[in-house]
């Protein structure tokens, strides 16, 4: 029988600190290192801000506690913005968890964030949050950083420097606190699996996350972080920092992205083969940049190799562990789609993380 029971939100320390003091390989140490300081988390005091029924169960918006303020700069609490989804369910049943994390997409498009994976608004092909809330995910989809209501007060910004100037401006004080913004993006998705972690329904042992592009990138980070994240799912998402800084890479990244010291230590693909034996998915189209042209077909080409050097690369950590099948990498071609999360690419995730999250 379907019912609703009020969620509870408990209020729980994050696992941060527990998983540094426990990182005993060296070059894991190092990695870490170069993410930067990771602040130590306050309380969520979760806030219900409002509260739907849909068919299959509630849509909650809440708001939660990040960090504290920043007097130096004065900088605000950082209060981010999420919605939350929990199907209906029987009494003292556990339920798989998952994070939903948005897209980048354009500037003008920064202002939708948690909007777009959380189903209301945006590409309905990047409605991941939602669906999975639909096959019986309890599901949180955040606001990241600089984006949604953390952005010109969630309202769409009027041109490019609206958005990158405070993008760079706020990178800036990170670094001066010897943090980094992919840190600071990691850190951020911790305190979203902190909430999931807070829930009486949660099972806390099939707890998985998805994310395209941008945000697909960073949950790489992320996971290295939190081993309380069993899964992943990066659709058209991470790349290696060393290709994307190289100087024949035919886009141009802000340099705040950057980690300092990366170079001398390894590169994005360890962050990836430190997942092991956790199982990851990356997908990535063979046409991202259009085939009208030569360069155009030069640069997927070398974009899928890009790919392909990164699995490989990884892969020797996973096969070491015994757990060669957990990582996986899925292609598809421009009649699917370019930078995008085609239909059957979609149906293909979801089945596989049901492999893996749903009780048996």
């Amino acid at each position: 029988m379907k019912r609703h029971k009020l969620i509870s939100l408990l209020l729980i320390p994050s696992v941060l600190m527990g998983f540094m003091g426990e990182n005993k390989d060296n070059k894991k140490q190092e990695l870490t290192r170069v993410l930067g300081v990771f602040p130590d988390p306050p309380q969520l005091n979760i806030d219900t801000l409002e509260s739907v029924e849909l068919e299959n169960g509630w849509r909650y918006k809440i708001q939660y506690l990040v960090e504290k303020e920043d007097t130096l700069f004065d900088i605000p609490e950082d209060i981010v913005k999420a919605y939350l989804f929990v199907p209906f369910h029987e009494k003292d049943e556990k339920l798989p968890g998952i994070i939903a994390v948005h897209q980048d997409g354009n500037p003008q498009n920064t202002y939708l964030g948690k909007l777009e994976s959380a189903g209301i608004k945006g590409d309905t092909t990047l409605f991941y949050g939602l669906d999975l809330f639909n096959r019986g995910y309890i599901v949180i989809c955040p606001d990241r950083f600089t984006h949604g209501e953390r952005i010109n007060n969630g309202n769409p910004v009027e041109s490019i420097e609206q958005y990158i100037f405070p993008l760079e401006k706020r990178t800036a004080e990170l670094i001066l606190r010897g943090r980094t913004g992919i840190g600071k993006r990691a850190y951020d998705l911790m305190r979203a699996t902190d909430v999931l972690c807070s829930l009486k329904e949660i099972d806390k042992k099939r707890i998985g996350a998805i994310a395209h592009s941008g945000g697909g990138n960073y949950l790489v980070y992320f996971m290295f972080m939190d081993p309380r994240v069993k899964l992943g799912v990066s659709s058209c998402g991470f790349n290696d920092l060393i290709d994307t800084y190289n100087y024949n890479y035919p886009m141009n990244v802000l340099s705040g992205l950057a980690l300092p010291g990366l170079a001398n230590v390894g590169r994005s693909a360890d962050y990836l083969a430190y997942l092991a034996p956790r199982p990851f998915l990356m997908t990535r189209g063979t046409g991202e940049f259009g085939k009208d042209t030569p360069q155009q077909i030069k640069q997927n080409n070398d974009h899928v190799n890009r790919t392909k050097n990164i699995e490989n690369y990884a892969q020797k950590r996973y096969s070491e562990m015994g757990a060669s099948d957990n990582l996986k990498t899925i292609f598809f071609d421009e009649n699917e789609g370019r930078h995008s999360f085609p239909h059957s690419i979609r149906q293909f995730a979801y089945k596989w993380i049901d492999g893996y999250l749903k009780e048996q």
